[in-house]
């Protein structure tokens, strides 16, 4: 059987297949995660790779924009004004679903009143 074959047959049944026998528990997963300190630590608790990367990840825009400031504010200029071209919709829509929920939930659970306490509703 050739590799393209292989790869064929595993796309050709799609049918949903029952893997909770095969899922391990979260604080399973937890405890196979490559990490500093204990998991109900108060004090220390971090995954170093991704602690230790965003860190530099930081540091190096850091000095960046220190050592070369003219280029680095025109840059995050030209950055700035093309995320709020393309991605300004997106803001948006997610502003007013947020709006959305929280009017839902004042409405539905914490039974929110508009007017008075003594109010009678005008129209219901």
């Amino acid at each position: 059987m050739s590799m393209t074959q292989g790869w064929l047959n595993r796309f050709k049944d799609w049918a949903p297949r029952d893997h909770s026998r095969d899922k391990p528990k979260p604080e399973d997963h937890m405890k196979d995660m490559y990490s500093v300190g204990q998991i109900n630590s108060k004090f220390v608790y971090f995954n170093p790779v991704i602690t230790f990367f965003s860190a530099g990840g930081v540091w190096a825009f850091v000095i960046w924009a220190m050592v070369a400031q003219d280029e680095a504010a025109s840059q995050t200029s030209d950055a700035q004004a093309w995320v709020t071209d393309v991605w300004n919709w997106l803001y948006m829509v997610s502003q007013n679903v947020w709006i959305v929920v929280l009017l839902y939930l004042l409405f539905k659970h914490y039974n929110l009143k508009l007017g008075k306490p003594d109010d009678k509703p005008e129209f219901s």
